[in-house]
């Protein structure tokens, strides 16, 4: 399944998130005014109400007498759905007080039973009313002495508050459908112009990729410079891996022409050709090969974070096998931090870590001491780590340093071996940026000091 373009899935959540707020406020605003209207309404009747209770009164022979006027012409019109009436309950029939609006009107009252009196001992039902009104009833039974009972009523037009409900939730919803649809226009307009820049950075890459450029420029938002500052570097690495390439291929050929000049020239002359130096020719020419094969691809990976090696499992497993092959010998590993990564490939760092262990062996009289510990170096602002091995055996003269990092020089021709364990190790260190030195260890013999470049470990 495609997924929604950041445009799209922006203007989507935005505009939802917009609808929905908007919803929920029409909601508020109708539940608010529904309960203001509700309640100014009850507010009315009651003190329509006690003005009917105050403007009647029983005369000298116990009829019921007054005019009241409770501010309202709507009790005057016929079927206007508002009213009052007053009745003596333990009266005549007829011995009733109505509004001119009750002109042909009457109504029952429902089962008062399930209807409890309010904090101003009244009640309030709906009956219906003319011209299918509803008609809201307020009333209550007023004492009037004399063992005389009198109940009061006014009626509001119920069917004209909801439909003032009704008319406010319409003109509200248009309101803010409108107000809504503004939000929503102005939200893809303002996310349209702040995705501007990711456009730019699109462009600015297609620049790079048909050569017009070197890397990302220009003014870009301050959120997005982080980003376009790791595709400036990501862009910078792929050409320094490129050029590193194009070196190892052009070192690799350079390499090669001595060994193929050699067989060349045996192949011009009538004698037979010596299997000898065909054997020394092609072992020199596997082994540039080799080197340069591994170089390019360490300068292929470098900077990359797709590697990480445990620096701690490698280096124990290495102590742990030289201990067995060199039983006389006391070999010890100190490890700052058991959680020191390695930037690089686990085959490389035991490759390091095996020919300085084979080195350091090979010349200790009784001791070999292995470091690991994180480290700085002047001029880098990445973190390092620092792998020292030292022996406590004779030792080289400050002298024989430089020759020892050289590739096949060796020092000492009476033990046995190459000459490329400690160039080997240079070779590899350096492609990865690093360094290697040789100094005089505490023990006594050499100590031999490699930056290697450490990975995160999170």
């Amino acid at each position: 399944m495609k997924a929604l373009s950041l445009t799209r899935r922006v203007v989507v959540l935005s505009s939802a998130w917009t609808v929905l707020a908007i919803v929920i406020l029409g909601w508020l605003l109708l539940t608010q005014f529904k309960a203001g209207a509700e309640r100014n309404f009850s507010e009315l009747q009651q003190a329509q109400l006690f003005s009917l209770i105050g403007a009647v009164d029983v005369d000298e022979n116990g009829n019921l007498t007054g005019a009241p006027n409770l501010g309202e012409n709507s009790f005057l019109a016929p079927e206007s759905g508002w009213l009052w009436r007053v009745q003596i309950l333990s009266g005549a029939p007829d011995d009733v007080l109505t509004s001119p609006s009750m002109a042909g009107f009457t109504f029952s009252r429902p089962d008062l039973s399930e209807i409890p009196y309010d904090n101003q001992f009244a009640r309030t039902y709906v009956v219906d009313g003319p011209k299918n009104l509803k008609i809201r009833v307020k009333e209550s039974e007023i004492d009037l002495g004399e063992g005389r009972i009198a109940l009061f009523q006014v009626g509001g037009n119920q069917s004209e508050f909801e439909r003032g409900i009704r008319d406010f939730a319409l003109n509200a919803a248009g309101l803010l459908g409108t107000f809504g649809f503004g939000v929503v226009g102005i939200n893809v307009l303002v996310i349209l112009f702040g995705l501007k820049p990711l456009d730019r950075i699109r462009h600015a890459l297609g620049e790079i990729r048909d050569g017009r450029a070197e890397k990302l420029s220009g003014d870009f938002p301050t959120e997005l410079e982080p980003m376009v500052s790791e595709m400036n570097i990501l862009v910078e690495n792929n050409k320094q891996i490129v050029e590193r390439a194009r070196t190892q291929v052009g070192n690799l050929a350079h390499s090669l022409k001595t060994p193929l000049a050699v067989l060349q020239n045996e192949g011009r002359t009538n004698a037979p050709v010596s299997s000898e130096i065909v054997r020394t020719q092609a072992a020199s020419m596997q082994l540039q090969v080799d080197h340069y094969l591994n170089r390019a691809r360490i300068a292929a990976q470098q900077g990359s974070l797709t590697f990480r090696t445990d620096i701690v499992q490698a280096s124990e497993r290495m102590a742990k096998v030289m201990r067995k092959l060199n039983p006389d010998l006391d070999i010890k590993t100190e490890i700052q931090d058991d959680q020191i990564l390695f930037a690089g490939e686990k085959e490389d760092f035991e490759e390091i870590l095996g020919n300085l262990f084979e080195n350091a062996c090979k010349w200790a009289d009784k001791k070999v001491l292995i470091r690991v510990c994180l480290a700085e170096r002047e001029h880098s602002d990445r973190q390092w780590i620092l792998l020292n091995v030292a022996d406590d055996g004779e030792g080289i003269p400050v002298e024989g340093y430089e020759k020892a990092l050289k590739r096949g020089q060796r020092l000492d021709e009476k033990v046995p071996g190459t000459g490329l364990g400690l160039s080997i190790v240079n070779d590899t260190v350096t492609a990865y940026g690093g360094e290697v030195a040789l100094g005089k260890s505490r023990l006594g013999g050499l100590q031999v000091s490699v930056y290697l470049p450490a990975a995160k470990s999170n």
